[in-house]
């Protein structure tokens, strides 16, 4: 027989926190609170509804980890079933063992009593012989429980469990994952929102999150990172569900052979006829595709294989100040030793914010979108082109250290050249809009005035309001 039955534990509410050697048969109540954490959400001993109650999106994969589970309870079950009942079975044989002796040890004063055509002598041995048959019956019970069913049970139990800790390995990692995802773009998320918002205000620190456009491209960019996995646990998941199909259909074969076993048991027929035929006819209507279909249609199905997380309408996706006002190449005279001018391309944002790459980057990849250089046109003064004193589609961009940040020069001047007169006139036009101070020469006669225009975003209704100022400067008669 096998050895001492194992105990199943005292049902007890489910806690996220249990180790995977805590994992037990234990009624899932989900009472506990539900938690993001990594660690304790990832645990393998999550359910697929508290893993949604986490926020996590329902994963076809969790629904199986589920159905393991399932079979795992049950599997366990039925062994502590077989396993006492073969247990009583024993104890049962030893008591009516038991009886039999006592009634065939002889007895002086019973014989001294009753005679040997005495009635009563053929009542005594009537139930010792009853006796002696219902030990061996029972005997016989639970030999065959111990060594067929019982053992049957306990390597489908050993298979079981085997399944199911790959399952839960598996699941531990993949949430891990997908939380990590998820927590990565709320973060993005609110980084985006803190932009928006320091963007919309007056003040040294309306830039401090930086430009809401490329906040908003980061947001992009852990989206797709997160879809693309998504989809790659989609397509693996087909390989999954079959091979849990064959798993389960096995495992279905093996407790029909278990059972079957015990039905056809001649002991079993003649002590419960009626348990072996329900038994036998229960098992006949067990079909593993049929299982599977219901199982299927029910769950597996029914999730869908959803996205894991919203699509483009997350908030601020579509506002003002994640646009582009202008991008396109344009040639900037080099900081170093070397003056010479090179072409670089750049993004003109909504926000106020002129950046440069060395070439245009690709905005819909999974790639981040790093600026070699930054400009916020908040800090600079736009000086005009067709100046004399250098090439006519040349203009001049000086950016202020406003905030007198420590070990940073007070300004930083940027020389840009078009490639035509057209295009110089074009940037010139869409950046005066966003700098600080633009600068421009209008002619009156004998003297000139340097136009000066500040302009600024109103943080309530978002407009431009210009306000200009001249100053008079004595410009020096030439000889005709």
């Amino acid at each position: 027989m096998m050895g001492a039955r194992e105990k199943s534990p005292a049902p007890k509410a489910l806690t996220l926190l249990r180790s995977k050697s805590d994992a037990t048969d234990s009624t899932y109540s989900g009472t506990g609170s539900s938690t993001s954490s990594l660690d304790e959400v990832a645990s393998p001993v999550a359910t697929s509804e508290e893993l949604v109650s986490a926020g996590l999106a329902l994963d076809p994969a969790d629904v199986l980890t589920d159905r393991a589970r399932g079979w795992r309870s049950l599997i366990n079950t039925l062994y502590s079933h077989f396993d006492s009942i073969a247990d009583a079975e024993k104890a049962l044989a030893k008591s009516y063992r038991n009886v039999a002796t006592e009634w065939n040890t002889p007895s002086g004063a019973r014989d001294l009593a009753f005679g040997e055509k005495s009635a009563i002598r053929s009542v005594t041995r009537l139930l010792h012989d009853e006796s002696d048959r219902l030990a061996s019956q029972h005997q016989a019970i639970s030999h065959s429980l111990a060594s067929q069913t019982v053992a049957s049970l306990a390597a489908i139990k050993k298979e079981v469990k085997k399944k199911l800790d790959a399952l839960e390995d598996e699941q531990k990692r993949r949430n891990k994952e997908r939380l990590k995802d998820r927590d990565a773009m709320q973060k993005a998320k609110e980084n985006l929102q803190k932009a928006l918002s320091f963007a919309r205000k007056n003040g040294a620190d309306h830039n401090r999150y930086g430009d809401p456009w490329l906040a908003n491209l980061e947001v992009k960019r852990k989206l797709a990172i997160a879809k693309a996995k998504h989809e790659a646990r989609t397509v693996a998941l087909v390989d999954v569900k079959r091979d849990f199909s064959i798993f389960e259909s096995n495992v279905i074969r093996e407790v029909r052979q278990a059972l079957n076993g015990v039905a056809s048991l001649k002991e079993i027929q003649e002590h419960r006829s009626f348990l072996a035929g329900e038994i036998k006819k229960t098992l006949d209507a067990l079909e593993a595709d049929k299982e599977w279909k219901l199982f299927c249609d029910a769950r597996l199905d029914a999730t869908g294989g959803p996205a894991m997380f919203e699509d483009n309408d997350y908030e601020g996706a579509k506002d003002e100040l994640v646009q582009v006002r202008k991008e396109g190449s344009l040639q900037r005279r080099g900081k170093g030793l070397v003056k010479s001018y090179k072409e670089y391309y750049y993004f003109l944002t909504a926000a106020g914010y002129l950046h440069e790459f060395k070439q245009r980057p690709s905005l819909v990849r999974d790639e981040k979108v790093d600026p070699d250089d930054s400009i916020f046109m908040g800090d600079c003064t736009l000086e005009p082109y067709k100046a004399e004193d250098r090439k006519p589609e040349e203009f001049i961009l000086t950016e202020k250290n406003e905030q007198g940040k420590m070990f940073q020069r007070s300004s930083k001047t940027f020389k840009f050249l078009g490639a035509s007169m057209s295009e110089t006139k074009e940037w010139h036009e869409a950046i005066s809009v966003a700098a600080k101070t633009t600068l421009g020469v209008v002619a009156t006669g004998t003297s000139s005035t340097l136009g000066r225009s500040s302009t600024k975003v109103n943080s309530v209704s978002e407009t431009v309001e210009t306000v200009t100022r001249t100053v008079t400067v004595e410009v020096k008669k030439t000889d005709s």
